[in-house]
């Protein structure tokens, strides 16, 4: 059976004012799958995630983002606000963004369910808190985002997101802000999710390493661009260009 796709991205171009940041970019992703967008600072893959989602501060001067069968750059906001959470989920940079740093989790996790007309669900919540290695839900729930370490916050973070059932979720730079161990402990428990829920995900990094370790496929950005894409092993044996090169050439050895 031919694997869905969920998402294409066509002749993207797009700009923050007058300076263009996305230049003809073209990606599709397959349903199940996990693609990791990789490049430096300043390459446009954050920004790419943002357009995804409809940041007012970007405007789209050519091109397309079709998801299922809609092109979603063309939507107005309230019917955007229908798509984004409940099938497309977004986790930002800032473990601690996610949420008011004074309120309790509870509230904000039943607000953000009212919000899209959905139950809250307490047993739901705790077997996504289990599989993320989050223990002791109830007294998690009681307490306030500045009470965590940031390791805690994006756990809590991608449980908020899963909990809307997104059948896509957008990862931006989630581990940026950690150290590597917990790091390396957010995407393992990522992917456990993943194996869980068959939800799509997209994860921008800057470290070709940890796309090594998780991706199905890799794309490598560079000045907002697309200019390398395929199957992990393909991008991390054989590359092709020579900025991936370059990417690989940085990290002392790749283990996956």
């Amino acid at each position: 059976m031919k694997e869905k796709t969920i998402l294409n991205v066509k002749d993207l171009s797009a700009a923050y004012e007058d300076a263009e940041v996305l230049s003809s970019v073209n990606l599709s992703l397959k349903k199940g799958e996990m693609l990791c967008i990789v490049g430096e600072s300043g390459s446009g893959k954050s920004t790419l995630l943002r357009t995804v989602c409809g940041d007012a501060q970007i405007k789209v001067k050519n091109g397309c983002v079709i998801y299922g069968d809609r092109d979603i750059t063309k939507l107005k906001s309230c019917e955007r606000q229908k798509v984004l959470g409940t099938k497309i989920g977004y986790i930002q940079q800032n473990p601690w963004g996610a949420f008011n740093p004074l309120r309790p989790y509870s509230i904000q996790f039943r607000e953000t369910l009212k919000s899209h007309k959905k139950k809250y669900d307490a047993e739901k919540i705790a077997e996504l808190f289990s599989i993320l290695g989050l223990k002791d839900p109830e007294s998690i729930l009681k307490s306030r985002p500045y009470e965590m370490s940031g390791g805690m916050n994006q756990r809590i973070a991608i449980a908020a997101s899963f909990i809307l059932g997104p059948e896509l979720l957008l990862c931006d730079e989630i581990t940026s802000a950690l150290d590597v161990t917990t790091a390396s402990a957010v995407t393992d428990e990522l992917l456990k999710l993943k194996k869980e829920t068959e939800v799509t995900i997209v994860m921008v990094t800057h470290n070709i390493g940890i796309a090594a370790n998780i991706a199905d496929r890799i794309a490598i950005m560079y000045k907002g661009q697309i200019v390398e894409c395929g199957e992990r092993d393909k991008i991390i044996n054989a590359p092709e260009h020579e900025y991936t090169k370059r990417l690989l050439a940085d990290v002392p050895q790749l283990e996956y």
